[in-house]
């Protein structure tokens, strides 16, 4: 297989791809670490830890959590095998990274059998997918809506009131949210899946990791902190990879060098949001140094100490 790679293209077999902007700089295997790291501590997987019963339950959590984080990347394998089966096909229009796999298989195992597990994996998908959809017409109809916009309201509303707008907003931010995906699978679905996820939440991965890193590990971060490194990490983020700065405007600066060379980052957002990362914990230092620090009390609550 190496020597099939090898003929094809001997960048391939290199640790790093010369052409490729996501991968021909060690900068770049670092952004990918890194743009990875905040998924790790998310609240929705705190909560699923913390929820369970006794440190034998939440180790067990963690062994699996780690074993199978370490065995996912061979997912990587399967890419690696189709480009040295299928050859220059897999990348000649009309194709791409999406078909490797569903193309392997169908190259490579009986049809009966090609189908079965290309069901399967329609059916994980899917899986994945509904709860995304569901989850996140809960945010406008129960974070937004009710927990947010009713609280805030001069006179107040009867609870089957507010029941029954919830219900309307969940429904209709689904449909929304349906109809966005399907234009989005339909428009970029010569895309790297990959690259597209990454472009969709580099943002607030890049937001998030100085409040979550600085909040956990640092006593000393504040609420002004937390929400400066937020904007400045998205901020940061939507700056880099939406390319919205000249590069003229920091020619002839003591920054041009730093400056030219994060505004070139932009064809890969692994990068773009790292840098973001990045900015977003040193704001949060920053800004925590010249704002009110937390109480005692709260410290001694999320601490422990």
């Amino acid at each position: 297989m190496v020597n099939r790679l090898v003929n094809l293209d001997p960048d391939l077999v290199k640790n790093l791809h010369p052409t490729h902007p996501v991968l021909n700089s060690w900068w770049d295997v670092f952004a990918i670490f890194v743009a990875h790291l905040p998924l790790g501590l998310l609240p929705h997987i705190g909560n699923k830890l913390w929820a369970l019963k006794g440190n034998k339950a939440q180790n067990r959590f963690i062994f699996y959590a780690f074993t199978f984080g370490m065995i996912m990347p061979c997912l990587a394998l399967g890419g690696i095998a189709a480009r040295a089966v299928l050859g220059d096909s897999l990348i000649e229009d009309g194709a791409g990274a999406n078909y490797a796999i569903p193309a392997l298989f169908i190259a490579t195992l009986p049809a009966w059998l090609a189908a079965l597990i290309g069901a399967g994996v329609l059916a994980a998908i899917m899986s994945t997918a509904d709860g995304l959809v569901l989850s996140t017409s809960q945010i406008f109809a129960n974070d937004i809506y009710r927990r947010t916009i009713v609280p805030r309201l001069k006179s107040p509303v009867d609870d089957s009131v507010v029941d029954e707008m919830a219900l309307r907003l969940s429904r209709i931010t689904m449909v929304i949210v349906m109809a966005g995906s399907v234009w989005m699978a339909w428009e970029f679905q010569s895309m790297n899946v990959a690259l597209l996820i990454i472009a969709g939440v580099g943002g607030m991965l890049a937001a998030i990791c100085g409040p979550i890193y600085a909040g956990i590990l640092w006593r000393g971060a504040t609420k002004a902190g937390a929400l400066t490194g937020f904007t400045v990490g998205g901020g940061l983020f939507l700056v880099l990879k939406g390319q919205l700065l000249s590069p003229s405007l920091f020619e002839g600066t003591f920054v041009e060098g730093p400056a030219l060379w994060a505004l070139s980052q932009h064809s890969n957002a692994f990068s773009c949001s790292t840098i973001g990362a990045i900015a977003s914990v040193a704001s949060v230092i920053i800004v925590s140094q010249f704002t009110k620090a937390p109480e005692e009390a709260h410290l001694r609550k999320v601490f422990g100490t």
